[in-house]
């Protein structure tokens, strides 16, 4: 099917290509094998030059995403190790818990030494823009600012029940400062339970350098965004306080978690910036091809020229009824050889018009000559006959003189030769085969004392199915003569015959066939009648039938094919 569809395919092409001149077929094949592999090489190598920017692309945005989120996660850890440190430190609890107990100068004392506390600890930071202590009380102490609005039942950013640092991006709850900051709260725990909360609002400026300072010639875009998918901070001020993902679909973009945090770093690269490398780079390839195509449609019309001129030429001599004069080329090519062939040919057609008679003649002599060998062919039929009748005469004298053995060998040889030397059958029945070869074992058997034993193994279905003659006899005295001439112990050899649609398979095994195996590379065995059956059987059927000998099976195995009777043994036919 596939080998049906492959011609009919190549036939349409060559019918199509027909319809055009050789000119302009040549013309065309060069500007296409000029062009087309150019192209193809430039669009492969578009897309792995963008393949390889993008493998690239994300192993550089993956390395700078995680050196950015390790660098805020220890940056918002200290931090929110310091407010640790205030909330556990237990003079702020002890002052937190009695403050609403003291007189006014023991006040004074606790603000101002608050202040201290928070000053000391979050002034040397120039990260945190305003921090603040809040008791559940309602005292307030914020250094230098206050973040919240100190009423942990409206406030967003107090809690009661932060016993971790808690992180939000909010702005301060403070009217004249709306703009956003890293809120961190703490609460602060006596033994009797929450008495205040610590809170810091960071601002958001270190953020925004990491952004900017992590952007490679302007290539990615970084940026820091929330739970809610918030940016809080970018390299590109304009998508801060945006919702993260929405335009962000054509594009390259790695997302790392920052720890200790509910952040998340995302490095982004345009896709259309890896596609401008691959848009360059097959500009080129275009504009390489243009170039040879133009190059390649100059040298095509001159070389198509140099074809086709000398053809032309040719043409219009072969147009004309009669040669009057050779056709001339001073060419070098195979024009040239053309022409010349093409001028002798001229030459030599009236000499094999005149040869023709001569043919005639030589027609007339062999049809003379076949006659003859007809003739003596019907001579030579003569001398089997009388080889029958004198063996007939012997068998009749021997049943005579009551010599049975005589008579069986004279019979058993008179059917052999029958078999063998029989003219004008060239097909016999696989029963003729088998008789043939029982005769010939037989025989041997007589002169060797029964040292050969050879089984069949036939279906009875199969015994009128015709072969070629002599396809089994042969092979069967290579292998016995052999063991005849080394071995005295008892010869073996099974003969099975098994046929699959028009194809017939002999197979030969036993002591014998391993024997002669065994000695075809270690000594000279004759295998003239092997020989002789393969041949025959490739050169009647081709190379699909002949003799195996399997040296690993230990087995000879024989294949033909099932001889189709039209009435006529002389012809071969097989199905």
């Amino acid at each position: 099917m596939v080998n049906r569809c492959f011609g009919m395919i190549k036939e349409w092409g060559l019918n199509s290509l027909y319809k055009y001149s050789i000119y302009r077929r040549l013309i065309w094949c060069f500007v296409y094998m000029s062009v087309l592999p150019i192209l193809l090489i430039g669009g492969y190598n578009a897309v792995y030059s963008f393949s390889k920017n993008e493998r690239e692309a994300k192993m550089f945005l993956q390395e700078s995403s995680s050196q950015i989120a390790n660098n805020i996660s220890y940056y918002m850890f200290s931090h929110m190790n310091l407010l640790e440190e205030v909330a556990m430190n237990p003079e702020i609890v002890n002052e937190l818990m009695i403050y609403h107990q003291v007189d006014w100068n023991q006040k004074s004392d606790i603000e101002n030494h608050i202040r201290l506390v928070l000053g000391s600890t979050f002034g040397a930071s120039g990260a945190v823009n305003a921090c603040e202590i809040v008791s559940v009380n309602r005292s307030y102490f914020y250094y230098p600012s206050p973040v919240s609005n100190g009423d942990f039942k409206t406030s967003k950013l107090l809690s009661r029940s932060a016993r971790q640092v808690l992180m939000k991006v909010s702005p301060k709850e403070v009217p004249s400062d709306q703009n956003s900051y890293v809120i961190l709260t703490r609460s602060i725990y006596s033994n009797e339970g929450c008495v205040g909360n610590i809170v810091a609002a960071l601002d958001l400026s270190y953020f925004n350098k990491v952004c900017y300072e992590n952007v490679t010639n302007l290539l990615n875009e970084v940026m820091i965004i929330d739970e809610n998918n918030i940016v809080i901070s970018a390299s590109n001020e304009e998508q801060v306080g945006s919702v993260f993902g929405a335009d962000k679909m054509l594009s390259i973009s790695v997302s790392e978690p920052i720890s200790n945090t509910n952040l998340t770093i995302v490095n982004l690269i345009d896709i259309q910036t890896l596609l401008k490398s691959a848009f360059i780079q097959f500009g080129i390839t275009v504009f390489t091809a243009v170039l040879f195509a133009v190059l390649a449609f100059i040298f095509a019309i001159l070389f198509t020229r140099s074809i086709t001129e000398p053809i032309n030429r040719l043409m219009e001599e072969m147009k004309k009824p009669k040669v009057e004069k050779f056709v001339e080329d001073a060419g070098n090519d195979e024009y040239h050889a053309v022409i010349e062939g093409f001028n002798k040919m001229s030459s030599n057609l009236v000499e094999a018009l005149q040869k023709q008679y001569e043919i005639k003649l030589q027609e007339t002599k062999l049809r003379e000559l076949r006659r003859e060998a007809e003739l003596s062919a019907l001579q030579q039929q003569i001398n089997p006959h009388f080889l029958y009748n004198t063996l007939e005469s012997i068998y009749w004298n021997g049943q005579l003189e009551g010599d049975e053995e005589i008579s069986e060998i004279v019979n058993a040889l008179g059917n052999y030769l029958r078999v063998i030397i029989i003219k004008g059958r060239e097909y016999i029945t696989i029963e003729n085969e088998v008789e043939s070869v029982n005769n010939y074992i037989f025989l041997q058997n007589k002169r060797f004392e029964n040292r050969i034993v050879n089984y069949w193994d036939v279906s009875i279905s199969m015994r009128h199915t015709k072969i070629i003659k002599l396809a089994i006899h042969p092979i069967v005295e290579d292998v016995i003569s052999a063991n005849l001439d080394d071995l005295e112990s008892q010869i073996d050899i099974g003969i099975s015959i098994a046929g699959e649609l028009d194809t017939i398979q002999v197979t030969m095994t036993g002591n014998a066939v391993e024997y002669f195996l065994g000695r075809l590379d270690k000594t000279q065995v004759n295998t003239r009648g092997i020989n002789s059956v393969d041949e025959r059987l490739r050169l009647y059927y081709g190379d699909a039938f002949g003799v195996v000998m399997d040296k690993e099976s230990e087995k000879i195995r024989v294949t033909m094919p099932v001889y189709k009777d039209n009435g006529s043994e002389g012809k071969k036919q097989y199905g």
